[in-house]
């Protein structure tokens, strides 16, 4: 690793590296609060934001036993090394991220209506820098994750569009399948009938016809005694 990251620790058995970058959330934070201990609070609160994002991602990995090498955060997104990954995989691992900044949205949606009342200085001090992270910047970063260029989760994301569309297609191509083997058996019942089973119907058949054949010439006998 070079001296443009810094590492801090494993976490849960993942290596896990900070960009330089990262630290720009300071002066991020500080154009929009113009208060140090707002912008601390809320550079905090931003830094959980990209480890919650990056742990969406990891739940998904490990749920499919994919094996995770590393991790890289960055000032607006992160980096994940992990093993190979199929395309319905890859797909749910992508929205994974943004799955996770979603329930920390309802989290602080939730804590907002719920504090609304609340008269408590300290608690404004803390929670306001906090929720502001949890709600305006978690929406904007949700949208840059959603990007299809460069190092975002777009690419992947996105992709699920095509691949529902491949499986709906071939759901409909196996069903216009089974229903085509189902007219050719309705045409040709006898393919899935055993011998003895042929003979039955066979000599039920003729014992029909027959009596048919008995009914008629018995019509007919009765006609020509009329006569």
């Amino acid at each position: 690793m070079d001296r443009n990251y810094w590492q801090l620790g494993s976490w849960w058995r993942i290596p896990v590296a900070m960009h330089w970058t990262v630290l720009l959330s300071f002066a991020w934070m500080y154009l929009f609060f113009w208060d140090v201990l707002a912008t601390l609070i809320a550079a905090a609160a931003f830094f959980v934001l990209l480890v919650a994002h990056e742990f969406g991602h990891v739940a998904i990995l490990r749920r499919n036993k994919i094996p995770v090498f590393a991790i890289r955060l960055y000032g607006i997104h992160g980096e994940i090394e992990h093993g190979y990954a199929s395309k319905a995989q890859s797909i749910r691992v992508a929205w994974a991220g943004v799955g996770a900044q979603f329930i920390a949205l309802l989290l602080a949606l939730a804590l907002m209506y719920f504090t609304a009342g609340v008269s408590n200085r300290v608690l404004s001090v803390i929670l306001g820098p906090v929720l502001f992270v949890f709600t305006r910047v978690n929406v904007f970063l949700m949208i840059i994750a959603l990007l299809p260029i460069g190092p975002f989760d777009g690419h992947d994301a996105w992709a699920a569009i095509p691949y529902l569309r491949g499986r709906v297609r071939k759901r409909r191509m196996a069903r216009l399948e089974h229903e085509k083997k189902m007219r050719e058996r309705a045409v040709l019942p006898e393919e899935d009938l055993s011998p003895e089973r042929l003979r039955e119907l066979e000599e039920s058949s003729a014992r029909a016809a027959a009596e048919v054949i008995g009914r008629i010439a018995k019509k007919a006998e009765k006609r020509e005694d009329k006569h």
